[in-house]
């Protein structure tokens, strides 16, 4: 049960769901400590039936083992129910991440408590003050380990709590931010997965999201076609006053939309916005181009490379135009 739990345990404790982390322990520790309980009473009520699947009555020594092997049961496992709680405890210690509790924890009921009472009370009761060290070790052990699993247990409680009171502060302070008008530009590199990740955010934040869209309402705003705007946008192939147009209804429509808030890819959102408030600018860039754009748009691998420059050449040529900044 421990040794399953381990993964579980350590997956949401690395992801700060100290909350499902506690009720895994919860759940291990009742389900170990039940499965113990029924062994116990398996090893008290039935010793002989045990003892005779490895040993035949034929045997000469069988009386004397059985009187023994009986004592061994009651005596030695009399306390194996709650010798679980140390066997669990090592190891998930060990799944939160503290090794040196865990070893202690492992060491505890073994080494520093069976062996010196197993040879002190053999020294004074024989051979059976082996056996009743086996019980007084694991109930000492388990009042070790409830002090030190209390303490690992009750810091996933702070942690838990701390963490409930940052999601409450990030919320508050988010339905702050969005009481405002905000808008988030991104600019990107050609094949950054800028209009995705785009989408998601403001879908996230439940506002509107413009990248294809500018398009439309600049043909609307300008006179051009969509089609003309859509070669001709966010690059700058020569000096010629339509694409000075382009730029200039472009610009008044983000201007527009920009009153409410939004995010808008590219078009030197952030510099048009420049001196509106509450505005969030974003550069999104990736080391996974070349393996986007032959995915996603379909552009053959011996070509990617080159299409990814020659756009991200023509983007900051246009921003650096008109900004008289680096993109």
């Amino acid at each position: 049960m421990a040794i399953g739990s381990q993964p579980i345990i350590g997956y949401n404790y690395g992801a700060g769901n100290y909350k499902r982390v506690k009720e895994v322990l919860r759940k291990v520790f009742l389900i170990s400590f039940i499965a113990g309980l029924i062994f116990n009473l398996i090893f008290y009520i039935f010793p002989e039936q045990i003892t005779n699947l490895f040993i035949t009555k034929s045997d000469p020594n069988y009386n004397l083992v059985l009187e023994f092997s009986i004592d061994f049961f009651r005596i030695f496992l009399m306390l194996i129910c709650i010798n679980i709680f140390e066997m669990c405890s090592s190891i998930t210690i060990q799944s939160l991440g503290n090794i040196k509790k865990s070893t202690l924890v492992s060491f505890t009921r073994q080494i520093i408590l069976f062996i010196p009472l197993a040879i002190i009370l053999s020294n004074i009761f024989g051979l059976y003050g082996a056996l009743y060290a086996g019980p007084l070790a694991d109930g000492i052990c388990f009042i070790i380990v409830i002090f030190v699993f209390y303490s690992e247990y009750h810091k996933l409680t702070l942690l838990e709590n701390t963490k409930q009171t940052i999601t409450k502060d990030e919320e508050i302070k988010t339905k702050s931010i969005l009481s405002k008008s905000i808008v988030i530009t991104i600019a990107r590199e050609y094949g950054s997965g800028g209009r995705y990740v785009g989408k998601l955010l403001a879908q996230s934040l439940g506002i509107p999201f413009y990248d294809k869209e500018l398009i439309r309402l600049t043909a609307k705003e300008s006179g051009f076609t969509e089609k003309y705007i859509e070669e001709n946008e966010q690059t700058k192939k020569s000096y010629y006053q339509n694409d000075d147009n382009i730029f200039l209804a472009e610009s008044k429509v983000i201007k527009k939309i920009a009153n409410d808030s939004c995010v808008i890819i590219g078009r030197c959102a952030d510099y048009i916005l420049r001196n509106k408030d509450n505005i969030y600018n974003i550069f999104l860039y990736s080391d996974k181009k070349e393996q986007r754009v032959i995915k996603y748009y379909g552009i053959k691998k011996n070509e990617a490379k080159k299409t990814i420059e020659k756009i991200n050449k023509e983007r900051s040529k246009h921003y650096k135009f008109y900004t008289n900044s680096n993109y």
